[in-house]
This record gives C-alpha cells, structure tokens and sequence, in this order.
C-alpha cells in the first residue's frame, strides 16, 4: 500500500505546498486580503456608504497557481511554472475568445436584420 502511494506521488511533477486547510484555507486567506484590501481603500477615500461589497470568488487558475507559490515567490518546480504560464495563457486567450463574440453578438442586435 505504501510503496503504490510513493510511486503515485513520484509522478507528481508540480506538488502544492498548502498545509492541512488546503484550499479551503487559502480560500479564506485569500477572500480576507481582499476584503480588508477594500476596507482600507474605503477608508482612504472618505466615504459615508458603509455598505462594501462582498469579495468575488477567487477563480480556479489563480488558486492553483498560488498553491503552487512558495512563500518567497518562487514556484515548487519549473514543470509547476510551465504549467502555470499554460493555464493563464489559455485563460487569457479564452477571455479574449468570448469578449469579441460579445462584440459581435452586440454589433449583430445594433445593426442585424431584426432593426432595419
């Protein structure tokens, strides 16, 4: 059992280095920067509205990057940071995909057949 468990995590090339909260944690660590991150600029900016806005979620490709992050900013591996250079890539590459079909879809109900 335990020699089929190392041999599983010798494949591992891009290990996280989260403690026992995992990602849950990280969650949280995460989500309690960013809200006093807004508290802060609340502060600074004088405003009376004491209603802020609830944090947005933290999405999937920046969570496994920052799992994968060491504490002095480097990645655990060169294969975790050719994978992290991929996921964003592809991320970026994605909005950029579904930002111009909203254009699009814009220009088609402006000026489309349905409005001459």
């Amino acid at each position: 059992m335990r020699k089929k468990a190392q041999a599983i995590q010798k494949q591992n090339t891009a290990p996280h280095v989260l403690s026992r909260g995992g990602y849950d944690y990280l969650d949280q660590k995460f989500l309690a920067e960013k809200t006093k991150k807004k508290l802060e600029e609340v502060a600074q900016s004088g405003s009376v509205d004491g209603v802020i806005d609830p944090p947005s979620p933290v999405r999937g490709h920046v969570k496994w990057k920052m799992a994968r992050t060491k504490k002095i900013g480097e990645m655990t591996t060169e294969a975790a940071k050719e994978i992290a250079e991929k996921i964003v890539s592809h991320f970026q590459l994605t909005i950029t995909i579904i930002f111009q079909y909203f254009v699009n879809a814009m220009y088609n109900c402006v000026f489309g057949a349905g409005f001459l």
